[in-house]
């Protein structure tokens, strides 16, 4: 897939060390390395495009991180995620953006492309697969342009919709020119792999030492489905999508 270079995009992965459920969680190790670096591995094609976006708050840690793998970074409001999107891509001049949380170590690189290949297909101003989702927990992708985004820096008024920055958008998704990224399954329920907790990184744990660090999602679906065992590590949690309940 070619991209004009014209059309600048970035991935913006958002990260903060006091996460309220799993502190540090994105600085825990698997094979010595750490959750932010296995996702940074999987997203390695997109490297010279990929900004991590840090919360202020005790930030010295993500930004040694960054230092050490050389890696761009910004760091802007804790609670204001929304601002600090904001202000990260109009530091660096992007002109689309692509939002990936840092609890989504997991993320398979070819549904980022699936994305972007569908918004420059159609000159869409927001491509997602979270509304509604299809994909298994893990592996959340959004992708809109730097207009959509001052749009929503502007019309967003509640608490909520600027800590979670695109809420306004899809409870207003009319007024956008909106495309999906669909899977042919809905796996969203079936299982999980985003990281909120510690029974999260254990399951994670399992399919990294398993199939290693770039199993597709086909291939992790596939060994969760068959043991039963794993899968069910984290399974009370399965369909706490934050993005639904509050919609």
């Amino acid at each position: 897939m070619k991209i004009k270079k014209k059309q600048k995009y970035n991935i913006i992965i958002q990260a903060r060390f006091n996460s309220t459920r799993f502190k540090g969680k994105i600085l825990k190790k698997i094979k010595d390395h750490e959750i932010l670096s296995i996702m940074i591995k999987r997203l390695s094609k997109f490297k010279k495009n990929l900004i991590i976006n840090i919360s202020e708050k005790n930030p010295e840690k993500i930004i040694k991180f960054c230092k050490k793998n050389k890696i761009n970074f910004f760091i802007g409001s804790d609670k204001n995620v929304l601002k600090r999107y904001h202000d990260c891509a109009t530091y660096y001049k992007s002109k689309i953006i692509i939002r990936i949380p840092s609890d989504c170590p997991l993320i398979d690189p070819k549904i980022v492309e699936k994305g972007l290949k569908i918004f420059f297909s159609g000159r869409y101003s927001y491509v997602s697969n979270l509304c509604p989702t299809t994909y298994m927990d893990g592996n959340d992708v959004e992708i809109f342009d730097l207009k959509t985004l001052k749009t929503l820096h502007k019309k967003a008024k509640t608490n909520f919709d600027k800590e979670h920055v695109t809420t306004y958008l899809r409870k207003n998704i009319k007024k956008f020119k909106y495309k999906k990224i669909q899977d042919n399954l809905d796996l969203s329920k079936v299982y999980r792999y985003t990281l909120d907790y510690k029974e999260d990184l254990q399951l994670i744990k399992k399919i990294i030492f398993k199939l290693g660090f770039f199993a597709n999602y086909k291939r992790i679906y596939q060994y969760l489905k068959i043991n039963k065992k794993i899968s069910n590590l984290n399974k009370k949690y399965i369909g706490t999508m934050w993005y639904q309940k509050n919609l």
